[in-house]
């Protein structure tokens, strides 16, 4: 019996239970607070259950996950009771998250009227650009065929028909009136963006993709313009919703600030002195 006594789970199970029975004492009006198993509940846990296992639950498992409920409705009472979230970095983070989700939701109820999308699209126009159009052709150099790549594409440069000394790939090497969407997919978005630095009527290289090495010559690049509202819509609606659920947070928390005094005490001066500027 001594042996179990010291324990260290017992010993903090005992530990727990007493602090339990102390506070109990203290706080006996809390403990009357009532728990309400009702049908709303009972149908949610069946709808959890169902989506997870495809079933409904048994009478025993239904009953199974009110114990759980009333137990962990009990613990986490009493927790609360007796402070145990204050400066729990996790209870913190978990509870700001469902802070943020209500913000988030109720920013969702504000749906914007077309009129107001048309003119989020406007002002930002330059997120809806289509890509440009190129007529180029790529000369792709192989870094394991080659004892020195670069060496390799520095003679071709200086060539007269560089597209003659380049490795075979299974990809095409010419493009006409392509856009740099479909370029992309086939050489990579890193091959694509570099396009657009590239001067117009000329070899130039080293330009890698995931295959290696390339020189390029493009013949003509065309600015495709701008998608139309409609073509974009969806996409506007989203960016615009996203937008509008950060400002709406930036202005929650704004307002619920108004409520708090924040003391800002530091060492750090210039800290301090931008913190202060702000709160």
């Amino acid at each position: 019996m001594k042996k179990i006594l010291k324990e260290p789970l017992v010993q903090f199970l005992t530990i727990g239970a007493l602090l339990f029975f102390v506070y109990g004492l203290i706080n006996t009006e809390e403990l009357r607070n009532e728990i309400v198993v009702d049908t709303n509940l009972i149908n949610e846990f069946v709808a959890k259950w169902e989506l997870k296992r495809n079933r409904q639950p048994s009478l025993q498992e239904l009953k199974g996950l009110v114990n759980q409920y009333i137990e962990r409705e009990v613990l986490y009472r009493e927790a609360l009771a007796m402070n145990l979230d204050h400066n729990d970095e996790i209870v913190k983070r978990r509870l700001a998250q469902k802070m943020e989700f209500i913000s988030d939701a109720l920013a969702e109820t504000l749906q914007p009227t077309e009129e107001m999308l048309v003119t989020y699209y406007e002002e930002h126009k330059e997120n809806y650009i289509k890509s440009p159009i190129y007529t180029m052709q790529q000369v792709y150099f192989s870094e394991d065929k080659r004892g020195n790549v670069f060496e390799d594409v520095k003679s071709a440069l200086k060539s007269e028909n560089p597209e003659d000394l380049g490795d075979n790939i299974s990809l095409s090497s010419q493009y006409t009136s392509v856009s740099a969407l479909k370029i992309a997919r086939d050489y990579g978005s890193a091959f694509a963006t570099a396009l657009d630095s590239l001067p117009i009527g000329e070899w130039t290289g080293p330009i890698y993709s995931g295959f290696g090495v390339h020189i390029i010559f493009i013949s003509e690049k065309k600015p495709a313009g701008y998608f139309t509202f409609n073509e974009v819509a969806e996409k506007v609606n989203v960016d615009y919703n996203y937008e509008a659920s950060n400002d709406f947070r930036k202005e929650l928390i704004a307002s619920l600030l108004k409520n708090y005094t924040i003391n800002i005490n530091l060492d750090d001066s210039e800290l301090k002195k931008e913190l202060n500027e702000k709160y």
